[in-house]
Order: structure tokens, then C-alpha cells, then sequence
């Protein structure tokens, strides 16, 4: 069973926050490739719990360098869009 935790609104049919038991195969597939929002760069979901693999993605294991590399990430597409004035995604 995989559980995966949604962490932006709008992934299918599930919110941010939702936590997902028995995640379908398409959900799992999000989290697995760590697929963002092109326009944010955030992440969609993250592997909280994988009984067929060990896998470091976890919602609780999840931070340190590797959180401050998508946080550079993140303020760099923000830099992005700023420069081409592309609203809504400048915040």
C-alpha cells in the first residue's frame, strides 16, 4: 500500500492536504518523479509511506539541503516570471 500526501490544490481530484491510502498508480507516478507545478514550481505530492520500497521522499524525512535546493529552485522561476511579467505568479 502507498500513501501519498498532496501538497497543492488541484491534483486530480484531491486538495492540498489530502493524504491518500492506496494512492492510484497516476498519483503514485506524481509523487515517484516529483512532478511540480510549471507555473510555481511546487511540488504536487510526496510519498508519506510505500510498502514495497524504502523511499527517502517522506513528508517527515523530507527537508535540509534538500528543501533549500527547491526553495533556490523556486525563487528562481519566481525571478523568472517577474522578468516576463507574467502576473499571478510573482509572489
Amino acid at each position: 500500500m502507498v500513501i501519498v500526501k498532496v501538497l497543492v490544490d488541484a491534483v486530480g481530484t484531491y486538495n492540498a492536504g489530502d493524504i491518500v491510502t492506496d494512492a492510484p498508480a497516476g498519483l503514485v507516478e506524481i509523487a515517484q518523479k516529483e512532478t511540480r507545478n510549471a507555473a510555481t514550481g511546487e511540488l504536487l505530492a510526496v510519498i508519506v509511506e510505500d510498502d514495497n520500497q524504502t523511499d527517502d521522499n517522506t513528508v517527515n524525512g523530507a527537508g535540509g539541503s534538500k528543501e533549500e535546493d527547491n526553495r533556490g529552485e523556486l525563487d528562481e522561476l519566481k525571478a523568472v516570471a517577474k522578468k516576463l511579467h507574467i502576473s499571478g505568479y510573482t509572489k
